[in-house]
């Protein structure tokens, strides 16, 4: 029972015996690899099997028993040859944009469920070193979801290219138009993790300020839920902006309708969309005057630009004076940005007082 934290490892050592065997105290493994030779005595196997089941702690025993869902649709991937390799390109990348949301959420104050393990559900101590994606509570759940499942589908260095190639092959079929304004889409695909990483900031200081001022405490899953769907709707309304950027003209939601009086842009705005503007024109004139790269990735270069879609002459005229529907959605995202800052801003000196408080109290 000594060697069970030493399972996970199949080590070459000569007195590991090709993995069977510890290499430390040379006695065979209590939770031996599913490879081992078992002996076809039908007497033999159970004794062999009763050893490996007292080997295993209750709450191991319990949720081999007793799997919840994704345990099963891990299980069922690996337990396929051909799904095998593909599984960890595929759904690796997802996990990983879920992981990176659910830190945010947990660092900006929204959330405050803790990491359930990757096998038994209890609370996660730590996660693997290796691709950092999958939590466990104990050594012993980690050993076995190692050698059932994990080991299968551990995000290696060498699988990020080949995501790169699956889900790039995937947008290239899946959005035709992305070559020919792969500018609108630049911004458009900047636009949704900036959008995300706002109303995280914004729904956690609420949660803060309820909690500090009222007692009231509002983080879990509904603020969560909530944080998600504000994401999808300022989104929205800022991809009509970027559209309108690059000069369509039906594209703004108007979510207050037309503006009578067009607002009044501050310096900083002025400043961030003209130095965007630049950026956009730089990368078309320098794509353009490659002929090689021009065409393949110009199909407008008989315009004199690469792609079908630039930046306008003056960006905030377009947006405020000539379209009015814009006017509105832009006042709307610009006081949601400067929301953002000042929030970040507060947070961030409020938790830097609290630190010095408690280090001059110690």
């Amino acid at each position: 029972l000594s060697c069970v934290e030493q399972w996970r490892c199949r080590s070459r050592h000569r007195d590991a015996r090709q993995g069977l065997n510890c290499e430390t105290c040379s006695k065979p493994y209590a939770l031996p690899p599913p490879s081992r030779p078992r002996s076809n005595h039908t007497q033999n196997q159970n004794f062999m099997e009763e050893d490996w089941l007292e080997a295993m702690p209750p709450h191991v025993l319990a949720a081999l028993r007793e799997p919840h869902f994704w345990w099963r649709l891990g299980v069922s991937m690996v337990r396929r040859r051909w799904l095998r390799p593909m599984a960890p390109i595929l759904l690796s990348p997802l996990v990983s944009l879920y992981c990176r949301a659910r830190r945010l959420l947990k660092k900006r104050g929204v959330s405050r469920r803790r990491w359930a393990c990757s096998l038994c559900r209890r609370r996660a101590r730590w996660k693997c070193v290796r691709c950092l994606r999958s939590y466990y509570c104990s050594r012993h759940c980690q050993n076995v979801s190692w050698h059932i499942v994990h080991k299968h589908v551990c995000y290696k260095p060498a699988r990020f290219w080949w995501s790169v190639l699956v889900y790039g092959a995937a947008i290239l079929i899946g959005i035709p138009g992305i070559l020919r304004d792969a500018l609108v889409f630049d911004l458009m695909i900047f636009l949704i993790p900036a959008s995300f990483y706002i109303t995280a900031i914004l729904g956690g200081g609420l949660a803060t300020l309820l909690k500090r001022s009222a007692g009231i405490d509002i983080r879990g899953r509904i603020l969560e839920t909530a944080v998600v769907l504000v994401t999808v709707w300022l989104v929205w309304i800022s991809q009509g902006l970027a559209w309108a950027f690059f000069g369509e003209t039906n594209s703004c939601v108007g979510m207050m309708g037309a503006a009578t009086t067009p607002p009044t842009p501050s310096f900083y705005t002025r400043f961030a969309v003209q130095t965007m503007k630049k950026y956009f024109v730089f990368w078309d004139n320098m794509l353009s005057a490659h002929s090689l790269v021009s065409t393949v990735f110009c199909p407008s270069r008989a315009k004199g630009q690469c792609f079908d879609h630039v930046p306008v002459e003056d960006p905030l005229v377009a947006l405020l004076q000539e379209l009015p529907k814009c006017a509105n959605d832009y006042r709307l995202v610009s006081w949601l940005w400067i929301s953002a800052a000042a929030t970040l801003v507060i947070s961030t000196l409020w938790k830097k007082r609290r630190r010095q408080n408690r280090v001059h109290q110690d």
